[in-house]
C-alpha cells in the first residue's frame, strides 16, 4: 500500500508538468526538406492572401484610355482621345469595413493554426515511426533471446527423450515453439523494412542517428490551451462572427466618395471649328442602401453559420478532454506493465544468482544459468518496450499542440 501511495504521488506530480517537446526548428529536422518547404510555402501564401483580404475594402484606382476616329465629317476624319483616372471608394459601410479587417485577421489565424496542425501531425508521424523502429529492434533482440532459450529447451528435451524419460511429443512441441519464434523474428524483420520505407517517405534523414525526444506528461489544462485544433476552431468562430456582422452591414447605408480626372484631345474640324485640348475633373459622393427581399434570410443564414461553428467548438472541447483522458488511462495501464516487468526482472535476477551458486556447487549446469540470464534480459527488454509504448501514447498529445 505504501508503494502504491508513492506511485500515485509521482503520477500526480508528473501530471502537473508541461514541458516542451523540442524547439520548432528541431522538430523540422525530422521531415524532409521538400515537405518543410511545402509547409513554408503554405504559410507564406496564407500571409499574402490574408493581406489581400484585409485590404479588399479599398477600391482600385481605374485607369482608362479611349481613342475614337469619326469619318462622318466632310472636312476630314476627327480623332477623339480621352485619358481618365478615377476612384469610387466607400469610406463608411455601417461597420462593414472594420468587420472585414477583423474577419481577415481571424481567417488568417485559423488557416495558420490548421497549417501548423498539419505540419505537427506529419512531424509526429515521423517520430512515431522512429518509436516503432526502436520498439521493433527491442522485440527482435528479445525474440533472439527467446529462440536461444528454445534451443536450450530442445537440447534438454532431446537428452530426456534419448534417455527414455519423455516421449516424442514433448520434443516436438519444443521444436514447434522454436519454429514459431523464428517465424515471428522474420515477421519483425519484415516489419522493420516497412517502417524504414515509411520513414523514408517522410524524411531524408538517417533514422539510426536521429535523436528521439524524451516526452513528459503535460497537464490537461495545458493540453487544452495549446491544442491546435481548438485554436483553429476558436479562430473559425471569430471569423464566422465577423462574417455574420459583415452580412448585415451590407444591407445598411454606405457612404462613398468618387472622383475622376479626364484629359481629352480632339484632332480635326467640325464645321470649321478647331477643337483644342481639354482637361477637367468630376467628383462627388454617394449614399446607398440596398433593399433586398432576401436580406432577412441572408442575415439569418450568417447567424446560423456562426452558431454552428460555436457549437462545433464545444464539441471539439469535449473530444479533446476525452482524448486526454484516454491517453491518461492507457499510460496508467502501461505503467502497471512496466512495474510488473521490473518485478519479473528482479525475480529473475535473484533466480540467476541462486542458479549460479548451484552451478558452482555442481547442482545446476551452465545451460541453466544461460536460460535464467536470457529470461532476466527478456523481462528487462519488456520494460523497455513498454517505455517506448508509453512515449508513443504521449506523442498523441504532443502531435496536437503548439510549443
Amino acid at each position: 500500500m505504501k508503494g502504491s501511495s508513492v506511485l500515485k504521488k509521482l503520477w500526480l506530480l508528473s501530471s502537473l508538468l508541461a514541458l516542451p517537446l523540442l524547439a520548432e526548428g528541431e522538430l523540422e529536422n525530422y521531415l524532409s526538406q521538400e515537405k518543410n518547404r511545402i509547409f513554408d510555402y503554405q504559410e507564406e501564401a496564407n500571409r499574402l492572401e490574408s493581406s489581400v483580404l484585409r485590404k479588399s475594402w479599398i477600391s482600385p484606382i481605374m485607369l482608362q484610355y479611349d481613342e475614337t476616329i469619326t469619318t462622318q465629317s466632310l472636312l476630314g476624319d476627327v480623332t477623339d482621345r480621352t485619358f481618365s483616372v478615377g476612384i469610387d471608394q466607400p469610406i463608411f459601410k455601417s461597420g462593414g469595413i472594420y468587420y472585414a479587417v477583423k474577419f481577415a485577421d481571424a481567417q488568417e489565424g485559423a488557416t495558420a493554426a490548421q497549417i501548423q496542425q498539419q505540419r505537427r501531425a506529419l512531424i509526429s508521424q515521423a517520430i512515431g515511426v522512429l518509436f516503432d523502429l526502436k520498439k521493433n529492434r527491442l522485440q527482435q533482440k528479445q525474440m533472439r533471446l527467446k529462440i536461444r532459450n528454445d534451443e536450450i529447451d530442445i537440447r534438454r528435451k532431446r537428452e530426456q527423450y534419448d534417455a527414455g524419460v519423455i516421449d516424442s511429443s514433448f520434443l516436438n512441441q519444443a521444436i514447434l515453439q522454436r519454429n514459431r519464434d523464428q517465424t515471428s523474428l522474420l515477421v519483425l524483420q519484415l516489419a522493420e523494412k516497412n517502417l524504414r520505407n515509411a520513414f523514408s517517405l517522410l524524411s531524408d534523414r538517417n533514422p539510426d542517428v536521429l535523436r528521439l525526444p524524451k516526452l513528459k506528461l503535460i497537464s490537461e489544462r495545458s493540453y487544452r490551451e495549446r491544442n491546435l485544433e481548438l485554436e483553429a476552431q476558436r479562430r473559425l468562430v471569430e471569423s464566422s462572427d465577423y462574417n455574420s456582422k459583415m452580412t448585415w452591414s451590407k444591407y445598411l447605408p454606405t457612404f462613398s466618395l468618387n472622383a475622376r480626372y479626364f484629359n481629352t484631345d480632339h484632332d480635326g474640324y467640325f464645321i470649321g471649328t478647331n477643337l483644342n485640348r481639354n482637361d477637367y475633373y468630376r467628383y462627388g459622393f454617394r449614399i446607398s442602401m440596398p433593399l433586398s427581399v432576401n436580406a432577412p434570410q441572408d442575415i439569418e443564414a450568417g447567424r446560423v453559420r456562426y452558431l454552428q461553428q460555436a457549437v462545433q467548438l464545444l464539441d471539439n472541447r469535449r473530444k479533446v478532454r476525452s482524448e486526454y483522458r484516454l491517453v491518461l488511462d492507457t499510460i496508467s495501464i502501461i505503467d502497471k506493465k512496466i512495474a510488473l516487468a521490473r518485478s519479473d526482472e528482479k525475480l529473475y535476477r535473484s533466480l540467476l544468482a541462486s542458479t549460479k551458486e548451484q552451478a558452482q556447487a555442481g547442482q545446476k549446469i551452465q545451460l541453466d544459468v544461460e536460460t535464467m540470464r536470457n529470461s532476466m534480459n527478456m523481462a528487462k527488454l519488456d520494460a523497455q518496450i513498454y517505455q517506448v509504448e508509453r512515449q508513443s501514447q504521449l506523442l498523441k498529445l504532443y502531435s496536437k499542440i503548439h510549443e
